[in-house]
């Protein structure tokens, strides 16, 4: 069942509101409690029902390991028998997730035919929260944990298939609160605007681009040279489809998590107005950038650090970090960080390289970070305007380049898709781009680069209505500069509401061949 289906919008949806927040309001806290759990359960079922078994098998091992961690996390006889026991647990998650996103891709490699193994909605997001959730549980960052707010935090619908990656923090307490899972007036018509917004990027914008990229990509699939212009378009074309098809689901969760009284972390931040491909992952998929650093790259990092420190290796020669630290560090920590979520987005080498290429972005980046780092301790002056202008151009570009790797269905396809960007196939005049899908790119770009995001808009008044989402330490959103135009303040008006009403209408008159997600397929 798609969010933005008939089905959901007309009847899943509107039952779920009376029968959570009615029995919330008679009194009934626990039982509403039931009622969302049962309600996610649902939903999940629909798709595949048979695969609601996996879900509550994922639930119940994890919560029974997580609780083990949690209850003996004082006992220092069982520090050894703990460690084992979280190695274990992640262990069977990875190898979960492995078993059903890439046993096909393995024994094709390996020159074995099996049986298609049909994978179940959501595991990439669904695996890496529990792991999330074992490594906390380890670290005694969760104090207790009942059964029920347990299966609510997982199966909670809005983030169940494709995101935010949530950690128990941001929900539990929610969830602990007799304020969550209530009706409130201020916070509702902010919910349904997120959720309007987010579906009017889904429908009106994203689904509108799909097929002329498809087409596209089809066509470089079967052996054809696109030309410069052709693959350009295409490459813009599916790069703001995979924009606003992403930004639109993160909306419509943060929307739907609001109507039932809960607050989900934001994880889409505007990153085509990123200046850097630092800055750029901290904007894009937010909250797998941040499960990806803590689990990943950290552990790398504090590893070679303590290695060099034990060996008395210098770091850092005036300001600037040596060559060898640099690498050891910085550089294979990232690579290795981006190769891990080239591999999480698919089964097969183009994520692989998708994730690299970035990989390569970013351990620039972080080169040119590293040799300006005295200079930058000098100066303290504001960045000036044309040198934003030029790092967000340049890393906008950048991401462009990478984005068929994204969507191609083979490493010859994407490798296709830029040697014809860079013009290697010729620059056929004849194939000049349909001047109307034009138009569609240049207005994208426009909107991605000068108007406020979803969240600038409604967030000063969701943090004045709304209970602060507790989040963890020194955790904030980029800036968007605040030079992107026009200033929009959301406010709850007479007109503000006809608009909605206006651009709701246009979303449901849309809904008749909508598709799903992108991140459905993770």
């Amino acid at each position: 069942m798609l969010f933005t289906s008939y089905e959901f919008i007309l009847v899943l949806l509107p039952l779920a509101l009376v029968l959570v927040l009615g029995v919330s309001a008679l009194g009934k806290w626990t039982l509403a409690k039931v009622a969302l759990f049962g309600v996610s359960l649902v939903f999940y079922a629909w798709w595949n029902p048979p695969y609601l078994a996996f879900l509550l098998a994922i639930l119940t091992f994890n919560y029974a390991v997580g609780s083990w961690l949690i209850q003996t996390r004082l006992d220092a006889a069982l520090a050894r028998r703990r460690t084992w026991m979280l190695g274990f647990g992640v262990a069977a998650n990875i190898a979960t997730l492995v078993y059903f996103k890439y046993t096909n891709f393995f024994a094709a490699e390996l020159g074995f035919a099996l049986a298609p193994i049909v994978m179940p909605l959501g595991i990439s997001f669904i695996v890496f929260q529990k792991i999330a959730f074992l490594v906390d549980a380890y670290g005694s960052d969760i104090k207790r944990l009942s059964s029920l707010d347990y299966g609510v935090f997982v199966t909670f619908f809005p983030q169940l298939i494709s995101g935010p990656i949530v950690h128990h923090r941001e929900i539990i307490p929610q969830l602990e609160s007799r304020d969550s899972l209530r009706y409130a007036a201020r916070v509702m018509p902010i919910a349904i605007s997120f959720f309007v917004f987010g579906a009017f990027k889904k429908l009106v914008i994203a689904d509108s681009l799909s097929a002329n990229v498809g087409t596209a990509f089809d066509s470089a699939g079967g052996g054809l040279h696109l030309g410069f212009f052709g693959a350009w378009t295409s490459a813009l074309g599916y790069t703001f489809q995979v924009y606003f098809d992403f930004s639109g689901y993160s909306d419509i969760a943060i929307g739907l998590g609001l109507m039932f009284g809960v607050r989900l972390p934001y994880n889409f931040n505007s990153p085509f107005k990123a200046t850097g491909p630092i800055d750029y992952w901290r904007r894009w998929h937010i909250t797998l950038t941040r499960f990806l650093t803590a689990y990943v790259y950290n552990p790398l990092a504090v590893r070679a650090t303590r290695y060099r420190m034990a060996r008395r290796k210098k770091i850092r020669v005036g300001g600037v970090m040596t060559v060898g630290a640099f690498v050891s560090l910085l550089a294979l920590p990232t690579l290795f960080t981006m190769f891990i979520a080239g591999a999480w987005h698919g089964a097969g080498y183009q994520f692989i390289v998708f994730g690299l290429i970035h990989g390569v972005y970013l351990v620039a980046n972080h080169g040119w970070r590293n040799l300006r780092a005295p200079r930058d301790e000098e100066e303290d002056a504001p960045i000036p305007r044309h040198r934003i202008v030029i790092s967000r151009a340049a890393m906008f570009l950048g991401a462009v380049i990478a984005i068929p790797f994204f969507r191609a269905d083979t490493v010859h396809t994407g490798a296709r898709f830029t040697t014809s960007m860079f013009g290697l196939d010729g620059f056929d005049a004849h194939a000049l781009p349909d001047l109307r899908f034009v138009a569609i790119l240049v207005g994208c770009l426009l909107a991605t680069q000068l108007l406020p995001n979803t969240q600038e808009i409604l967030g000063e008044r969701l943090e004045r209505v709304a209970k602060p989402l507790e989040k963890y330490p020194g955790e904030a959103l980029p800036s968007a500069y605040s030079w992107s135009w026009p200033r929009v303040s959301w406010k709850p008006t007479v007109v503000l509401a006809l608009l909605i009403g206006i651009v709701g209408w246009w979303v449901v008159a849309n809904m008749g061949e909508t598709t799903e997600f992108l991140y459905f397929q993770f």
